[in-house]
């Protein structure tokens, strides 16, 4: 299998949230991204008066302590575990 993104969430008993793992990944020279956030917080729906008042805690800890990391068929396997190496250096 090919994963499109590969996802980590991580244990709320981390003291960082995932844009501090994303920073301490790319001081190491690898690229991550946010979790899509969710719906009822995006401006464009707010501004459309939609979801007010909501909140949804799952999607709220998911966005907020979730990111992906580099997956795809062009990686080598010496970058694949660079990639595996600095996430688990940032999860001890």
């Amino acid at each position: 299998n090919d994963y499109w993104v590969f996802g980590i969430v991580l244990d709320d008993s981390l003291d960082f949230d995932a844009g501090e793992a994303m920073t301490r990944l790319a001081l190491r020279g690898i690229g991550s991204r946010p979790f899509f956030w969710p719906m009822h917080e995006q401006p464009v729906f707010r501004r459309m008066g939609l979801f007010a008042g909501e909140n949804h805690p799952v999607a709220e800890r998911i966005a907020r302590r979730g990111f992906y990391v580099p997956s795809g068929l062009a990686l080598t396997d010496e970058q694949i575990d660079t990639v595996i190496g600095a996430v688990k250096d940032l999860l001890r």
